[in-house]
């Protein structure tokens, strides 16, 4: 038998807009390193189901036809979970925070809200304007709902940001408030973040 994980809980969870007050040039943070900054940060603040500690347990296992060899409940979950990801250009991210939800392997379903904190230590990422680090200040709280139905996302995935981080880089220095909602529609593909960044109102839409 073979085991085919079915669940990764990552970048459809976590979305993040990157913009600051100085948007003139190399001294600041401009629209492109926004752009940069928005994808760099989903990829550090992906988890897996091994991340936040259900591991193995919502594997679906196969007999190699595809059909489910093993049948379960509903089982519910209270988890905490803690991990960190390495930086493009150095330093970290630490996410801690609980997950809680419904899983059932039978119908490859599960249905999860997850609350943590992401904290970034002398995390450098590398944009058009040159390399920037980024610390917490103190960090971000993160809430997502994540609804998976027959082992595929199922309707909207929602998630907020409020925190704030600080920001340098050569010559200039700041630090930047988050109140973001972030939506993933999985018919359509496409990730909407609106709120407020900087004090700089948001509303992005991506197709992922």
């Amino acid at each position: 038998m073979t085991r085919k994980p079915w669940l990764a809980c990552s970048a459809a969870l976590i979305f993040a807009v990157a913009a600051c007050s100085d948007s003139t040039g190399p001294n600041g943070i401009s629209a492109d390193d926004a752009n940069e900054l928005a994808a760099d940060l989903d990829a550090t603040s992906a988890f897996t189901v091994g991340d936040i500690g259900l591991g193995a347990a919502f594997d679906i296992v196969t007999d190699g036809s595809g059909a489910a060899a093993t049948v379960s409940s509903p089982t519910t979950f209270d988890n905490n979970f803690s991990f960190t990801h390495q930086c493009p250009k150095g330093g970290e991210v630490a996410l801690a925070g609980r997950v809680v939800g419904t899983g059932d392997r039978a119908t490859r379903s599960l249905s999860v809200e997850s609350t943590a904190t992401r904290t970034d230590t002398d995390c450098a990422f590398q944009t058009k304007h040159g390399q920037i680090t980024l610390n917490g200040n103190p960090n971000i709280a993160f809430d997502g709902k994540l609804n998976i139905v027959n082992g595929v996302l199922s309707g909207p995935q929602t998630a907020t940001h409020k925190g704030s981080f600080s920001w340098a880089r050569t010559g200039a220095s700041g630090t930047c408030d988050v109140d973001l909602t972030s939506t993933y529609d999985p018919d359509t593909h496409t990730a909407t973040v609106t709120g407020t960044f900087c004090g700089i109102d948001v509303n992005v839409t991506r197709t992922r």
